[in-house]
């Protein structure tokens, strides 16, 4: 079927084609390897051709699992788990916001009791930390809530790109506080005020904080949703703050008071670098950016092997505006052929691409010529 049709595909020439898998066996690789380079470039050429191998190895893993799960009567079983697993995971996202929120606010109230006991530069950082992070909580847990209660009338798609401006809105709000603390403690060490105290309720309070924070972090990261990654990254600074905290009061105590404003300067950067690099990390996600190879291969071999009936593809675009990728088909089929056949086959099409699991929504678009045929 593949080698009968012909593909004319208006893609950039990054974009994938059908692709086999490579014969594996009785191969030999010296050549494509060894010839007259270094050492460096053959370790090099033979890492490239290695992962080569496992791409495409992988690739017909999942070429096999698709043509598995989007079979006639498995179809609506995907769908129905797609769905219940979306709702599953939202319910998830809003149990770890609460709880991060819970914690957050524990702990708020905690680093100002710290830091009014120590007057620490860097426990205040902290405590400026915990603030935002109750600022995160509640901007994350009110897109979760936002999201599953959308009015369909006036948002028909639904709204579960909120979760990626959510994300973004966190991470600015986050690195701009930070970047104000590392000023603050900078004008203490040009003003020479500098007095760190670290007491024992101060270091009980950071410990115990940072102990939490670690599993929760965990059960975060275990999730995997973008909201949840946010709140992993959350507890994940707030561990580091609090042990540079710990360490630059009790330097800046008994050794070094300047170690203190330093622990903060440090602490500071680092979270506010993490954070901008976070949001610089979703933003293409919003605005276009275009799926990985592998994603559009198995959307082209879903659309070659769906029906004989479909001479050639015109066009694919498989791009992001949100978490997962939309993507726009043009198929090729004989002009001769009855609207209902071309619209029967175009919706199983239609039908099948959604049942991915990366694919938010398919548009099919069916032609009787390639562009460029007479």
């Amino acid at each position: 079927m593949i080698m009968q049709l012909q593909m004319h595909l208006k893609m950039d020439e990054k974009q994938p084609l059908i692709i086999k898998k490579p014969p594996t066996k009785n191969v030999d690789t010296r050549m494509i390897v060894e010839g007259k380079v270094g050492c460096l470039e053959k370790r090099r050429r033979r890492k490239g051709l290695r992962q080569f191998y496992e791409d495409q190895d992988r690739l017909m893993q999942l070429y096999e699992h698709d043509e598995e799960a989007l079979h006639g009567e498995n179809l609506e079983k995907i769908k129905e788990e797609c769905d219940a697993r979306e709702k599953r995971r939202l319910r998830i996202d809003r149990i770890l916001a609460s709880l991060t929120f819970s914690l957050n606010i524990g702990l708020l109230f905690g680093n100002l009791f710290a830091s009014l006991l120590s007057g620490s530069y860097a426990v205040i950082s902290a405590f400026i930390d915990s603030a935002m992070d109750t600022t995160s909580s509640i901007i994350v847990y009110t897109a979760a809530w936002a999201i599953k209660n959308t009015n369909m009338f006036a948002y028909p798609r639904g709204r579960q790109r909120l979760e990626l401006v959510a994300v973004i809105i966190c991470s600015v709000i986050m690195g701009v506080a930070n970047i104000m603390m590392i000023i603050q403690s900078i004008e203490a060490i040009v003003t020479n005020s500098v007095d760190p105290d670290a007491n024992l309720p101060t270091v009980a309070i950071l410990v115990g904080g940072s102990l939490l924070k670690v599993l929760l972090m965990i059960v975060c990261y275990m999730h995997g949703t973008p909201g949840s990654k946010t709140l992993a990254l959350d507890q994940r600074n707030d561990i580091i703050t609090g042990i540079v905290a710990l360490l630059g009061a009790t330097i800046g105590d008994y050794y070094w008071k300047y170690a203190d404003p330093i622990g903060a300067i440090l602490v500071c950067t680092f979270v506010a670098l993490s954070w901008f690099s976070n949001a610089f990390s979703h933003i293409p996600f919003i605005v276009g950016k275009r799926a990985d190879k592998e994603l559009i291969s198995r959307i082209l071999r879903i659309a070659v092997e769906h029906d004989s009936r479909i001479n050639c593809l015109d066009h694919i675009m498989v791009y992001h505006i949100g978490e997962r990728a939309l993507v726009e088909l043009h198929v090729v089929m004989d002009e001769h052929l009855s609207l209902k056949i071309s619209h029967d086959v175009a919706s199983e099409l239609q039908q099948k691409i959604q049942a991915l699991d990366f694919v938010e929504r398919a548009f099919i678009h069916v032609d009787y010529s390639c562009d460029g045929d007479d």
